[in-house]
Formats: structure tokens, sequence, C-alpha cells
């Protein structure tokens, strides 16, 4: 049955309230002291009940006022209506992640993938197994856009600035590690073996130049760079096939190493780290399974990450 709107405007659902009481008390004065009301005010609801049923209601038999057949009729659909809103207005379900049949979309870029994703998805198949992750890959450039449309419901990485109705925070800090064959490079690297090197540079806008260089140039000091990749899947083979060094997140090459029997190493010289933030739309502020999903990023982060510093303004690589 379809739902006219309209319809609605004539009904009050304090008016559902009194017939109850009524039904209860059989008496007007019993069932305004019931309601904390006047028994004016009792006998006007009473009216525009009988208005609104088309029918007596209830009827004065000595003290009490006794409900007719309609009356007795319409109790227990009242009740289980009064019942239903009650739960609805003041009792919230009980939020169990085992629970949940639901999926989660959420966007990150590879180096978050490789690493935070990667244990959060491993949490979310024990805590919640029902559920799905669905991730999108997301820059800085079209998270806000993504959120917007419901695309995602949390992007995960570096947004220097986010729209008013979005919030953020500090998901996890990041810092750098050498990736290389240890058959073209001593381990550890010294600066010398650094700046002597060739190397292979992240980025996704197809540049030959990044934040280990602009701090290079601070320190006066410069590195060639022969290469340039959008993906660290590729590194692997690239590091193998030729004497090559890339400098990236720790944890990914630690996985990276893990994976390929390539060798990690303290970067040689004063390169400070970046923070990964997490932004969502500020909608889902109270949504229980929205929120549950930011509470176990928060831990999964702390426990491979360390604890949250203040969020900065550092450039993701």
């Amino acid at each position: 049955m379809a739902i006219r709107e309209v319809d609605f405007r004539k009904i009050d659902l304090n008016l559902l309230v009194v017939f109850h009481a009524l039904m209860r008390e059989q008496s007007v004065a019993r069932a305004a002291e019931r309601l904390f009301l006047g028994a004016s005010a009792v006998s006007m609801s009473l009216r525009r009940l009988r208005e609104l049923f088309d029918d007596t209601l209830f009827v004065r038999s000595g003290q009490r006022m006794v409900p007719t057949g309609r009356a007795e009729e319409l109790a227990a659909p009242i009740e289980n209506l009064l019942i239903a809103a009650h739960k609805l207005v003041y009792e919230r379900s009980t939020f169990r992640p085992a629970d949940l049949d639901r999926v989660f979309r959420i966007g990150a870029n590879e180096s978050c993938e490789v690493g935070l994703v990667a244990q959060l998805l491993a949490e979310l198949r024990q805590q919640a197994p029902s559920a799905r992750l669905v991730v999108r890959t997301t820059s800085s450039a079209n998270a806000a856009t993504l959120i917007d449309a419901g695309d995602i419901e949390l992007a995960l990485g570096y947004f220097k600035d986010v729209p008013s109705h979005h919030d953020r925070e500090t998901a996890c800090h990041h810092q750098f590690e050498c990736l290389f064959d240890a058959r073209t490079a001593k381990n550890p690297l010294s600066l010398e073996d650094y700046l002597q090197a060739d190397h292979v540079l992240m980025s996704t806008a197809g540049d030959l130049e990044g934040v280990v260089d602009l701090r290079l140039r601070e320190l006066g000091l410069k590195r060639k760079v022969v290469a340039s990749t959008a993906r660290f899947s590729a590194l692997p083979s690239w590091l193998q096939r030729s004497p090559l060094i890339a400098t990236v997140p720790a944890h990914v090459g630690a996985e990276l190493a893990r994976a390929s029997g390539l060798v990690t190493c303290a970067v040689p010289f004063d390169l400070p780290g970046y923070d990964v933030q997490m932004s969502w739309h500020k909608r889902l502020a109270d949504d229980a399974a929205a929120t549950w999903l930011r509470q176990l990023v928060r831990r999964v982060s702390t426990e491979m990450f360390g604890e949250r510093d203040t969020m900065t303004e550092t450039s993701i690589p």
C-alpha cells in the first residue's frame, strides 16, 4: 500500500497516546493523571479521536468510560504502533560487527593498500566475516568528489584541504627506507653510496623529481633519477634487473623485500616522513558501521605504526 503523506496532516500521534491511556484507565480523570494533563485537555482529545475514527469510542457507564466495539478493535493496533514509535525514537539496536552484512567502500593510494588496508582487511575478515571491502584508487585530487558522491565512505591518503562538510584526522605516520638488490649495492648504504647510485622514483604524475630530491636540494645535495613509475609493484623486477635504488615508505619496502628477496636500509640522511590521513563525510558521523570502521582503522594504524601524532602539512611522495 502506497503512503499518501497528505493523509497524515490530520493525524496527531498524541491523540493515539490519549486513546491508549483511556483504554487503560477507562476514566478521563485517571487518564489525565497518567498523562500529566488536565481533564479538559483529555476531553478535547477524545472529541478529536471520535471525529478521526467516526465512532463514539468510549461510552460513560457509571464511573467508567467503556470502550465501544470499534475501540476494542483499535486497541491492539494502536498499542503496537505506539510501541514501534517508542522503539524507533528511544531505542537503538545494539551494534555487533559479527552481524554486519555490508559492503564497505574506501579510497586509498597504493602505499596505503600495501600496508594499512591489507591489515584492515585481515581484521575485517575476523571481526565482520559477512562484510565485504571495495577499495578504489584515490588521491587528494579526487577523494572529496568520491566522498560527496557516496562512492566511498572513507578516504586514506594525504589531504591538504578538505571541504567544511568533511572530517579529517591523522591515521598514521610513515618513514622512508631505501630498497635495492643486495647484489648491486652494499648494505647499509652510506651517503656517498646513495648519491653515486642511480635511482628510480615513485610518481603518479610521471615526474622525475619528488620530495626526496627537494630535501636533498635543501641539504645542498643531488641524486640521479633515471626512471619513474606509478606502481610499487613494478619495483622488484626493475631493481632485480638494474642497479637502482628506490626510496619508499618503510612498510612498502618491507613488503616488497619479503616477497622478492630485495633488501632495505635506512636513508643515509635526514629525510622527514609524512602523515597519512583519513577523511569522511560528516553525514556518517553517527553511522554505527562507518564509525566502527574508522575505529578499526585507528586501532590497526596504531598497532602497525605506533601512536598517531598531531596532523602536519607534509606532502605525500
